[in-house]
């Protein structure tokens, strides 16, 4: 995948230790899609043993813009 990480997503990513490698294997094999509070797909599923959610743009799914655990 050719995703685009924003600063707050990279930052987020680094603090709950969440590869780029997750995050793609969220987006292409996720359990559950829902959708933030401004529209965003917030695609959820397990990964490497823990339940991660990934926010990209509703505009360009392309761009991620947070990362949780």
């Amino acid at each position: 995948m050719n995703l685009q990480y924003l600063p707050h997503a990279r930052k987020r990513m680094e603090q709950r230790k969440i590869s780029e490698a997750e995050v793609e294997a969220c987006l292409q094999d996720h359990d559950i899609l829902c959708f933030d509070k401004k529209g965003n797909p917030k695609y959820k599923t397990h990964v490497g043993g823990r339940y991660i959610k990934v926010v990209v743009s509703k505009d360009n799914p392309l761009v991620v813009i947070t990362v949780e655990d």
